[in-house]
């Protein structure tokens, strides 16, 4: 366990990196502001932006892991979503408010940071409110899962909300469809195949919404789910095929990440040695802590493929599968929380090195980075 007194300050740091972290284009940032600006630049109208109240466009989005103190009664989940209003909207710099999702001021917060009132329009006021319950839902901020839950609920803003292109989506689309169609043959196995066939498709289909339960009801039977429980049961695990895709691109920035950690993580001027060690113990901690978040999401991946695999390739038993749905919104959820921890600190670390135009740093702004990247990641 690193001895916290050896980071950096952490109102040091969020004064001197606070520009550095929000800025970060990772999952576990969704930067609202930036983008309503690049959407107003495309000359789109009021009736294609993300919210109905204009001043909630300043809010940029923060997927925060929350400690004991700050855990509130009724979450399904540990990983908070903060709101961040910049008090300078073009400078994050000169610094900001900020406050969870599910805080007991949040409603006055908002009313007095944005104008958000029910007594305005309560029809603007729910579509609003059911948005950021979306995104506090999530693990993560990734554009894909942006995207799928805001259209599965009717919500379609313009494309320049979310950081992903049409062929990217459809990729990703195609490839989450892909690993449905398995468990529809699974539970239709008594259609001749033209019938199954024929509705396979629509079932897929039926899998990725998650709203007709009735006509998924087989399925649902077959994995011996709560019909109540099923939808977040599905999207949870189509969550869970997105991340495991997701941690496959990522790995080769992750393993750059590491090796950087390993060699060249050293302060390049001359220092005291005590100061050299301080720093060096930072280090240490912080690729202890990188490699300990990588493995336990690669354990849990692998966990999920061996069930997935053991059912629907090998046509053994159904047991592990079925004991992955009923658990899958909590692996979703620990999947999001890690993944985007390490995307977030691999975001900060390329942007402080690209920012000093080099991977070596100098003794002061390698504490700050290897600080930060630590409390990301722990």
């Amino acid at each position: 366990m690193l001895d916290p007194k050896k980071l950096v300050d952490s109102d040091k740091l969020a004064a001197q990196h606070l520009a550095t972290e929000l800025n970060a284009g990772s999952s576990r940032v969704y930067h609202v502001d930036r983008l309503h600006r690049l959407v107003q630049d495309t000359g789109a109208g009021p009736e294609q932006f993300l919210f109905r109240h204009p001043e909630l466009h300043r809010i940029i989005f923060v997927k925060q892991a929350i400690r004991d103190d700050q855990f509130l009664a009724g979450r399904l989940n540990r990983v908070g979503t903060k709101l961040y209003f910049a008090f300078n909207e073009t400078n994050v710099l000169e610094g900001g408010k900020s406050i969870f999702v599910g805080d007991p001021n949040f409603d006055d917060a908002l009313a007095f940071q944005a104008g958000f009132e029910r007594k305005r329009g309560v029809e603007d006021y729910i579509h609003d409110r059911d948005i950021i319950q979306i995104l506090d839902q999530l693990p993560s901020l990734d554009p894909f899962l942006l995207k799928d839950r805001l259209l599965a609920e009717g919500i379609d803003p313009h494309p320049g909300y979310f950081e992903i292109t049409q062929e990217e989506w459809s990729k990703l689309r195609d490839h989450v469809m892909s690993r449905f169609r398995p468990i529809v043959q699974f539970a239709y196995g008594g259609l001749d195949a033209a019938r199954a066939q024929s509705r396979l498709r629509l079932l897929v289909e039926k899998i990725w919404a998650a709203k007709d339960m009735e006509t998924l009801a087989p399925i649902i039977q077959a994995m011996e789910l709560d019909p109540k429980e099923a939808p977040v049961a599905l999207h949870a695990w189509k969550g869970v095929i997105y991340y495991d895709y997701r941690m496959a691109s990522l790995e080769a920035e992750i393993r750059r990440f590491a090796e950087w950690l390993g060699n060249g993580a050293e302060p390049i001027d001359l220092i005291p040695s005590a100061n050299r060690k301080v720093v060096l113990d930072v280090r240490d901690a912080t690729r202890a802590v990188l490699r300990e978040r990588w493995r336990k999401a690669r354990a849990r991946l692998e966990e999920y493929n061996t069930a997935y695999r053991k059912l629907f390739v090998e046509k053994q038993s159904p047991g592990p599968f079925i004991a992955f749905l009923g658990n899958a919104s909590d692996i979703f959820a620990e999947l999001g929380d890690s993944l985007s921890r390490l995307d977030h600190a691999n975001e900060v670390w390329q942007s402080v090195t690209e920012r000093y135009g080099s991977k070596h740093l100098k003794y002061e702004p390698l504490h700050q980075l290897l600080s930060l990247a630590y409390r990301i990641l722990e």
